[in-house]
């Protein structure tokens, strides 16, 4: 989905598709593609109409990405990690067989699989592991009542973040299209990501050490402060998708 300059600004992607005689021809540059390094195919949003609703006209294809004009570039992480990738279309050809349900139909299948992707565990469970390892390793010491506290406080928030996410997959399942309420749910989760972390330094100060043993405390707070930064970022920026609550609960 994702192009350099429309990341928050989804519509305005310029990947195009242009009709041939059997098919269509795609160009254009979709950045943060996961997985393009070792995976067959990619789902693709491109432009194939002109229209004066900009959500209009676009329309999504299935790429084999090991064809010909597919070019993958890495994106490693300041890990040094390689998941994501610039994905370059430089002239792929793409027979009708591979166009995902109807043109021009793009949008409304896109706003509704990032619905999925915005609401499910992985949205607020990036960092429980670092959790679960505070309270074993608070098994091991005796725990202050500010300690239990504040872990008290994390369990909260995510039992109620879980609660949410579990109604938005049941919204999904009576083929409603819940996007505030997905929405809503990422932001609140990412942002319990990125406190959870601080809050596991504040209760228990450790030196984080991403060569020790792996699963450890010292590992886990090291995994985790690497990867905080994307937290807020991967599925929409926090304040673009508060620009969706809220133009979704004026409507209400």
């Amino acid at each position: 989905m994702s192009e350099k300059s429309s990341g928050s600004d989804l519509a305005s992607v310029a990947t195009r598709a242009e009709r041939t005689a059997d098919g269509w021809r795609l160009t254009g540059t979709k950045m943060w593609t996961g997985g393009a390094h070792v995976n067959d195919y990619a789902i693709v949003l491109a432009r194939t109409d002109e229209a004066e609703d900009r959500h209009a006209g676009l329309s999504q294809f299935i790429v084999d990405l090991r064809a010909p004009g597919v070019r993958v570039e890495p994106i490693r992480l300041m890990s040094g990690e390689h998941r994501f990738n610039a994905l370059h279309l430089e002239g792929v050809d793409v027979p009708d067989g591979m166009l995902l349900g109807q043109r021009g139909d793009g949008w409304k299948q896109v706003t509704g699989e990032l619905a999925f992707e915005r609401s499910g565990p992985e949205r607020y469970l990036s960092t429980f592991p670092l959790l679960v390892s505070l309270l074993r390793e608070l098994e091991q010491r005796p725990a202050t009542a500010e300690q239990l506290t504040e872990v008290g406080v994390l369990a909260a928030r995510l039992h109620g973040i879980r609660r949410l996410s579990l109604g938005v997959a049941a919204a999904l399942d009576t083929e409603a299209s819940p996007d505030t309420q997905a929405a809503l749910v990422k932001d609140l989760g990412t942002r319990l990501e990125g406190t959870l972390v601080d809050t596991v330094r504040s209760v228990l100060p450790t030196t984080a050490d991403p060569h020790a043993t792996p699963g450890s405390h010292p590992e886990l707070l090291a995994f985790a402060l690497l990867h905080s930064p994307g937290y807020t970022l991967r599925g929409g920026t926090n304040e673009i998708l508060r620009g969706i609550i809220t133009r979704g609960l004026e409507q209400h």
